[in-house]
């Protein structure tokens, strides 16, 4: 009898292991396209996203900041309630600084002028504009993972396609997911009128990650090449101690 306890009790304590891991499994997924590797570190509190230039970005869900790394100055800048807030009053002062050179201008001229200076600036002449989502209910499969084709659409128009596929299909776990899902909530709050808000894609609207990403008008590809749920270090999700913080640069500066 004490063998066959001892026996259940090992058996016991292995499952409970196992189902810990896969709750507490850290994901990272690899892309590849034209510009080169893109890799997004997923842990519960915390998102690193790496594309093909040499700054990174970092979610930290107690700090509720977006930091953007750029290990070659070793500096780093923060997206955060505060900084956002100098953004939106510095993004409005410009677009007012235009208005008024608008407004010395002929009437008839006024509304070409305005368009074209707001356009010279990237991220002024984001206020009307409208993102839309066209979900196809198409399925396909990118690196063996199943996803559903979903099409942006900005302003009426087709934009980036996406391919999307579920955390359960990723093998991401619910309280690394809500990490995630916290990230984009804090982007869509942080950003609106500071001129970046329509410049990302809709990821609150998107019942999973994006494994597959297609410009519409480029017609660059970037997908999905692995998926691994190997533990990522807490070095690789925080900020190196002699970085230097920066203040963010806002559009048109």
């Amino acid at each position: 009898m004490i063998r066959i306890r001892r026996t259940a009790a090992v058996a016991l304590l292995a499952g409970l292991s196992t189902v810990a891991g896969i709750a507490q499994a850290d994901t990272t997924l690899t892309y590849q396209g034209a510009s080169g590797a893109f890799t997004v570190d997923m842990h519960p509190g915390a998102v690193r996203i790496d594309d093909a230039s040499p700054q990174w970005q970092l979610y930290k869900e107690d700090a509720k900041a977006i930091f953007s790394v750029d290990p070659r100055e070793r500096t780093y800048t923060r997206l955060d309630r505060d900084s956002a807030s100098v953004i939106r009053e510095q993004v409005d002062s410009l677009r007012a600084q235009i208005e008024a050179r608008v407004q010395q201008l002929p009437e008839a001229q006024r509304a070409t002028a305005r368009a074209a200076m707001l356009q010279s600036v990237p991220g002024l002449d984001t206020r009307n504009q409208k993102i839309g989502l066209d979900r196809t209910g198409r399925k396909e499969d990118v690196a063996g993972v199943e996803c559903e084709v979903v099409q942006v659409v900005r302003d009426g128009q087709p934009a980036e396609t996406l391919c999307v596929a579920t955390p359960k299909a990723l093998g991401i776990s619910k309280d690394t997911f809500a990490s995630v899902t916290s990230m984009f909530s804090l982007m869509q709050t942080l950003l609106a009128g500071t001129g970046f808000e329509t410049a990302g894609l809709p990821y609150l609207s998107l019942a999973g990650m994006p494994i597959r990403f297609t410009d519409t008008n480029t017609g660059e590809r970037r997908q999905l090449v692995e998926v691994s749920h190997k533990e990522v270090s807490s070095q690789r999700l925080s900020i190196p101690q002699d970085y230097v913080e920066t203040a963010v640069t806002p559009p048109g500066r």
